[in-house]
């Protein structure tokens, strides 16, 4: 995207600070995410609060699904325990989403998940970046749950 379009979307969510009184807003996840959120990102919310309920783990992929799961954070700090981060996006926003997540977790004596898996300046959308962290996040749980032990390899009883 070019300046134009930036110095256009700068405006746009300056003119709906300003409209929504911006300092209301500021630790009330809620209320922002009724005043500028968009239903999609409301409906991710709500997926991720539902999800972390059920102890279900949630790929992440690009700015605007971190941006729903910072705010889920910032409703329920628990969610953190089960984000896994498929990419990093060229957008900035994202790297602050990310420090603030971090820092609910660790604020709330919760181990702040780790960075995201990938980065390779994907610009597509969809969930492309999740698609490819998928087979990888397989392939970590098989290590975690198949992969022999030094001892049972080698037929020794180590204590």
């Amino acid at each position: 995207i070019n300046d134009e379009v930036v110095a256009k979307k700068i405006s746009i969510i300056k003119e709906a600070m300003q409209y929504h009184d911006a300092s209301s807003l500021k630790g009330a996840p809620l209320n922002a995410l009724q005043a500028v959120g968009g239903a999609e990102i409301a409906a991710m919310v709500g997926g991720m609060l539902e999800a972390s309920e059920r102890d279900m783990p949630i790929l992440v992929d690009g700015f605007i699904v971190t941006t729903a799961a910072m705010i889920a954070c910032q409703i329920d700090p628990l969610v953190t325990r089960v984000l896994l981060f498929a990419t990093q996006s060229t957008e900035k926003g994202q790297a602050i989403a990310l420090g603030i997540i971090r820092e609910i977790a660790t604020t709330n004596g919760i181990p702040a998940p780790g960075k995201p898996a990938l980065n390779m300046n994907l610009r597509m959308g969809e969930g492309s970046g999740c698609l490819l962290a998928v087979p990888m996040a397989r392939s970590a749980c098989a290590i975690v749950s198949e992969l022999a032990t030094l001892g049972e390899v080698l037929g020794l009883e180590m204590l």
